[in-house]
């Protein structure tokens, strides 16, 4: 009987191998992003015991190997080997496990194997091209989320990936939404477009926005979470992946106020040329 589950996430595939039993929930949950291209990754599932407290959680990084013990799972990620063995209680939670497994491994990967980024972001699809609105928890994420219905085309509001094409930049969605987000929210789609611009949000009195240079606009990005700064191989390539990305795509500073006006605003900003 199969049960792996293989996906295919910002052209990265993975396949997890799952106890007896745990497959159907995590396809239909996955359905858009299940993939029959050869895995390039390879994870072990487990079904047992993680007594973990967030005060205990802890992370060790021994050469290409990480080892980690966090609320929900425990295991390891090998990045020379690529492959990884985790271990969570119940079937009701793999998906907590496999997402966070998962994004350790797309924040490592996709800047070595495939110069592109994993950031910790909400992708929407305006007039058919992607703009992307990253921060420091609480900048807005979610309020642009919420702003997209019925002006532009929701991708994802936590996860996004950003790679090179012939065309220029281009924004994939995923299936890893935030673990808060409302449930009416989530649509997961398997999208991508060309991108057009990257904006830092910043709450202000009115809308406004400031074009970063391209070292400032790798320092925006570099504050965001989820960036792979803990080996000297991951940080390079991270920022020749960075480099890359604002060479080719503007990065401004946003100052929006938290309504649908904000859409009518970046049509006035200026994008990325369409290829």
């Amino acid at each position: 009987m199969n049960t792996s589950l293989d996906l295919d996430i910002g052209g990265l595939a993975l396949r997890f191998a799952l106890p007896p039993g745990w497959l159907p929930p995590l396809r239909e949950r996955y359905a858009a992003f299940l993939t029959a291209q050869p895995p390039g990754w390879s994870v072990t599932v487990e079904e047992g015991p993680v007594a973990v407290a967030e005060s205990d959680a802890w992370i060790r990084h021994d050469g290409p190997v990480t080892y980690f013990a966090v609320p929900g799972v425990v295991g390891w990620i090998n990045l020379a080997t690529k492959a990884a063995q985790i271990r969570t209680p119940v079937a009701g939670r793999a998906w907590s496990a496999i997402e966070r497994t998962a994004s350790y491994i797309l924040m490592e990967a996709l800047p070595r194997e495939q110069a592109a980024l994993w950031l910790h972001a909400c992708g929407v699809v305006l007039g058919g091209r992607g703009h992307v609105f990253f921060g420091a928890s609480g900048a807005g994420k979610t309020t642009v989320a919420r702003l997209a219905a019925g002006h532009a085309e929701l991708l994802c509001d936590e996860n996004v990936v950003l790679r090179p094409a012939s065309g220029g930049p281009e924004l994939f969605s995923t299936p890893f939404w935030g673990h808060s987000t409302p449930p009416e929210l989530i649509r997961r789609v398997n999208r991508r477009a060309p991108l057009a611009a990257l904006y830092q949000l910043t709450h202000a009195a009115d809308f406004s926005v400031t074009r970063l240079d391209p070292a400032d606009a790798v320092a925006a990005l570099l504050g965001t979470e989820k960036v792979a700064t803990e080996r000297v191989e991951s940080a390079l390539a991270w920022l020749a992946a960075a480099d890359g990305l604002v060479a080719c795509v503007p990065v401004y500073r946003l100052g929006f106020r938290p309504t649908v006006e904000l859409w009518d605003f970046l049509a006035t900003v200026p994008a990325a040329h369409p290829a």
